[in-house]
This record gives C-alpha cells, structure tokens and sequence, in this order.
C-alpha cells in the first residue's frame, strides 16, 4: 500500500513503534535502578512516576512523551522514608552541673 504522505514529509515525520515506548527494564535502565524497584514504585503509585500508558505482554509500558523529564521530578531515596533525626548541634552545649538529683517516690512500703 503506497504511502499516502509525499516522500519529504515521510522522512521528517517522527520515528515511532517500539522506539516510543519504555516498559519496566528500559525505564529502569534509565533511571539506573533495578526492575524490582520499578515495580515497587508502581504499587507504591509514587506521585512522580506517572501510571503506564499502557500493557504490552502483561507488563506496564510508557509513551516516551508521558516520561519526559522523569529524571529531574524523580524524588532521590525511599518513597515515605523519613528523615534521619540529626540533634541540633546547640544541644551539646548545654552545660552539665553536678549529678542528677534522685527523687525519692511514694513506692510502696513494707
């Protein structure tokens, strides 16, 4: 079937098919992660990396236009992990005075 395009036009028009699309390896691959963490990412639905486009062979693919500029929304370290608690530093200069003073409670008695 003869293309219904003329030939100029065909030769600037977009390369499309499989080279469009980015299933779990390839993604993966481009973001330098494991597939593992790809599909953790996903049923974590993380607010950065958005829902597959579609399903190819029973697994999760991406239009290379629905990932532009995942790189630089992509939130570094582990979904929902908080922050390591790190003590102010003005705390150590607290002064330390004598010992701590015992209290003597109302235990029970015999």
């Amino acid at each position: 079937m003869p293309s219904e395009l003329p030939p100029e036009q065909v030769a600037a028009a977009p390369a499309r098919g499989l080279d469009d699309l980015y299933d779990i390896a390839r993604l993966a691959e481009r973001l330098g992660v494991e597939h593992a963490t790809i599909r953790v990412w996903l049923s974590r639905k993380v607010p950065w990396l958005p829902q597959p486009d579609g399903r190819l062979n029973g697994g999760a693919v991406w239009r290379a236009t629905t990932l532009d500029g995942i790189e630089i929304r992509r939130e570094r370290g582990r979904p929902g992990r908080k922050p390591k608690f790190v003590p102010d530093p003005s705390a150590a200069d607290v002064p330390r005075t004598g010992m701590i003073p015992v209290v003597a409670g109302a235990g029970p008695t015999s």
